[in-house]
C-alpha cells in the first residue's frame, strides 16, 4: 500500500538579524522581512523610548522562540497524528492480508482434504469392485464344482446300480454253475455207460417200435444235422443228441424230447 509522503519543514529557519543594512528588521520562518522603521516612505512618526525598550533584539527572540516552540509542538502533534493514521493503515492493511491468507489456506487444506477423500474414496471403490469380481468369479467357480459334484454323484450311483446287477448276475451264474457241476458230479465218468443211458431214454422215449439199427443211429449221430457225432448232453434232459457245432448253437429245447434246454455239458468221447 503506498503511503503518501509529506515533505514538511520541520524545524523553521532561524531569525535572520542583518544589523548592517536592515536595523531593526527581523526574518520569521523564511518570511519576508519586517520593517521596523519606515526608511522609505517620506512620512516620518515618533516612536517612544518606552517602545523602543520593548522592541529590543532579546524580546523579538524570545518571542521568535516561543513561536518556534508552539509551532514546533503543532508539527509534533500533526506528525504523531500522521502516524498514528499510518500505524493504523498498516495494521488494517496486516489485518487483511491476514484474513485473506487464512481463508486461501482453509480454502486450500478444505481443496486438499477433498481430493485426498476422493483419492482414498477412488482406492477403496477399486478393491471393492476387485473383490465383488472374485467373489463373482468364486461363485462361478463353485457352481461348476457343484454341478461337477453332482454329475460324480449321478455317475457313481449308475456305476452303483451297474456293479450291483453285474454282481446279481454273476451271482445267478455261479448259482447256475454250480447247479451244473452238481449234476455232472453225478453221471457215470465213462462214456459208453453215458452211452447206454442214453439208449436207454431214447428207447423208453421211443414208441416201441425200434430196432437195433435206429439205436445206433440215435446212439452215434446228432439229432440236429446228422452228420457228426454226438458229444454235447443236454440239461436237465440229459439227452446226449448234439454235436459240438449244434451244441454251440443257442438252442432253447432239447430235439429228442422237446423239453425246455437250461444248459448244456460237453462230453470228451475219446476214451
Amino acid at each position: 500500500m503506498a503511503v503518501e509522503a509529506r515533505h514538511m519543514n520541520l524545524f523553521a529557519s532561524q531569525p535572520n538579524m542583518n544589523n548592517n543594512n536592515n536595523i531593526g528588521q527581523i526574518d520569521i520562518s523564511g518570511g519576508f522581512p519586517v520593517p521596523m522603521t519606515n526608511r522609505q516612505s517620506d512620512l516620518t512618526y515618533a516612536i517612544s523610548s518606552k517602545r523602543q525598550r520593548d522592541d529590543s533584539p532579546d524580546v523579538i527572540i524570545d518571542s521568535q522562540k516561543r513561536r518556534q516552540i508552539a509551532f514546533a509542538s503543532l508539527i509534533d502533534a500533526e506528525l504523531v497524528s500522521h502516524l498514528q493514521q499510518q500505524q493504523s493503515e498498516i495494521d488494517r492493511f496486516v489485518t487483511q492480508q491476514t484474513e485473506t491468507l487464512r481463508y486461501e489456506l482453509e480454502a486450500r487444506q478444505r481443496t486438499q482434504t477433498r481430493l485426498l477423500a476422493s483419492a482414498f474414496q477412488t482406492a477403496i471403490l477399486r478393491k471393492m469392485k476387485a473383490k465383488d469380481e472374485e467373489i463373482s468369479r468364486m461363485g462361478k467357480l463353485n457352481w461348476v464344482l457343484q454341478e461337477r459334484v453332482k454329475n460324480l454323484y449321478v455317475e457313481n450311483q449308475i456305476w452303483r446300480d451297474l456293479a450291483q446287477t453285474n454282481e446279481a448276475t454273476a451271482n445267478n451264474l455261479r448259482s447256475n454253475l454250480e447247479q451244473v457241476l452238481a449234476q455232472v458230479d453225478d453221471f457215470p465218468v465213462t462214456g459208453e455207460v453215458i452211452r447206454k443211458t442214453v439208449v436207454e431214454d431214447d428207447v423208453e422215449s421211443s414208441c416201441g417200435s425200434c430196432d437195433g439199427g435206429d439205436v445206433a443211429v440215435v446212439n452215434g449221430g446228432c439229432r440236429r444235422c446228422g452228420e457228426r457225432t454226438a458229444s454235447v448232453l443236454v440239461l436237465p434232459c440229459r439227452h446226449l443228441c448234439l454235436c459240438t457245432v449244434c451244441g454251440t448253437a443257442l438252442l432253447k429245447a432239447c430235439p429228442v424230447c422237446d423239453m425246455v434246454m437250461n444248459a448244456s455239458v460237453h462230453v470228451n468221447m475219446s476214451s
